[in-house]
């Protein structure tokens, strides 16, 4: 999902009740915004005094070379091999009632994910559940938003205690909204397919590389930051199968960069977090566990 700008007023209390049977009006508000702003993918309503935030499915596909790479990192970690589709992101249609399962799914176990309102062949209505973390960077002060970051790395690792796992547990899919975290966006469906400890050490990568890079205090301090996500996170859950998890992947990140390196300084901060990301996974794998 992308950030969004903050809802007018707070997600209903969560109750049985509060997941009734889906509102036919809101049904029919969504159809016809859905007609008016083909551009869009993700809209913004508001239905009888509540903020809804609306989900298209999109058409688009991962690049042949990313699904390649990730086939073969994942077999790397894991010997069950994972579907084409799940890897490309493709069906799309099938992976909106992907997300909508999951979402229900982690609702009802008691975790902190939008509620879906109502749902159509393509489309979701959740509710709104503030902004991202990104955009909490842009109104908080470093030691804020520094803390912010450390407090996403455990309570990355208590949904991942929980027996969870995320899929897209980048800081952008991390919402604040009334001093709680929210996940969104779990079209993927990798976890449904790899061992746990595999999903949940590619959640921890995804969650430390996109915190990288995200001001220009240097890379020093964010190798320093990145090196306190881990410890934050594995202080939390130990995890001793995720960590010989990140041992086997560091072979691909090496491979990585070490062919991408006469590149290094010309292609963005892309580039710059994977070079980044290996010097914080390196300092803390050379740490013995406690």
């Amino acid at each position: 999902m992308v950030a969004l700008p903050p809802a007018s007023s707070p997600p209903p209390a969560r109750t049985a009740a509060a997941s009734a049977a889906p509102d036919p009006g809101l049904a029919a508000a969504v159809a016809i915004a859905l007609a008016a702003r083909p551009e869009e993918r993700i809209l913004r309503l508001q239905h009888q005094g509540q903020a809804i935030v609306v989900k298209r499915a999109s058409d688009q596909t991962r690049p042949a070379w990313v699904t390649w790479l990730a086939a073969r990192i994942a077999a790397s970690l894991s010997p069950q091999p994972l579907p084409r589709h799940s890897l490309a992101l493709s069906d799309q249609g099938g992976l909106i009632r992907v997300e909508s399962r999951r979402l229900r799914s982690l609702h009802a176990a008691g975790v902190k994910v939008p509620r879906v309102l109502a749902e159509g062949p393509d489309w979701l209505a959740l509710e709104a559940v503030g902004n991202t973390l990104e955009e909490a960077a842009r109104s908080h002060d470093r030691p804020t938003w520094d803390a912010l970051l450390r407090r996403a790395a455990a309570d990355l690792a208590a949904f991942h205690r929980a027996g969870h796992w995320h899929g897209g547990a980048q800081v952008k899919n991390l919402m604040l909204w009334q001093g709680d975290l929210y996940r969104i966006d779990f079209e993927e469906d990798i976890g449904e397919h790899l061992p746990l400890a595999v999903t949940q050490t590619l959640d921890l990568v995804l969650l430390v590389n996109s915190c990288l890079l995200l001001d220009e205090r240097g890379e020093d301090a964010w190798a320093a930051l990145g090196l306190t996500l881990l410890q934050t996170y594995f202080a939390a859950h130990p995890a001793p199968d995720m960590r010989a998890c990140l041992q086997r992947a560091m072979v691909w990140l090496r491979l990585l960069t070490g062919l991408a390196r006469p590149w290094r300084n010309r292609r963005g901060r892309s580039l710059r977090r994977v070079f980044l990301l290996r010097r914080v996974l390196e300092t803390f794998l050379a740490t013995p566990a406690a």
